[in-house]
């Protein structure tokens, strides 16, 4: 489904042994040496995180995030979405993980409106299940972010603005629908 490369040159990591000098080879997971019963990979679920991998921009509290990823590009939040599931299937795949995991937001930006993220969520999530069927990676969890935007400064659900409790309410609603 991807139309861009964002890893080139790097192919699937594999495992070689602790000998190996090979910087993106695995040296001691090897998922299928078996270890009481089951495979490494049975017993190790590795799930990538969308926020960690795919959205962070470096930033601290000394200043603004200073990392540009190819998949960030598109000024359009649709395509700039579908551009980060390309990016994370394609990682996932080439690290040879069965899982990933996301915050609501994560996948893709908020609208201005709950109806626009709504939205958005929906047309995110179909794609997202593209992918899926196309990889076979499987969502492990999901879950909905009430907590980085400003508007949850005092709470979600503990808010005194009844507004705001309605409406983590509704992206909870969301998130549950998009998992």
């Amino acid at each position: 489904m991807a139309n861009t490369e964002y890893f080139k040159g790097i192919g699937n990591i594999k495992f070689e042994g602790k000998e190996s000098d090979n910087p993106l080879a695995f040296k001691y997971y090897n998922p299928d040496q078996v270890v009481a019963g089951k495979t490494m990979k049975e017993w190790f679920k590795f799930s990538i995180a969308y926020w960690h991998t795919f959205c962070g921009q470096g930033s601290d509290p000394f200043g603004p995030g200073t990392q540009k990823f190819a998949w960030d590009q598109s000024s359009d939040p649709i395509q700039a979405a579908k551009d980060k599931a390309d990016a994370a299937f394609e990682f996932i795949g080439k690290m040879g993980f069965d899982y990933f995991c996301f915050h609501d937001f994560d996948l893709i930006q908020e609208g201005a409106t709950f109806s626009e993220s709504e939205a958005r969520l929906e047309t995110i999530t179909d794609y997202i299940k593209g992918k899926q069927a196309e990889s076979g990676v499987k969502l492990l969890w999901g879950t909905a972010n009430c907590f980085s935007n400003p508007r949850y400064m005092n709470g979600a659900s503990t808010n005194p603005d009844f507004n705001v409790v309605a409406r983590a309410g509704g992206q909870v609603k969301l998130a549950i629908d998009a998992t």
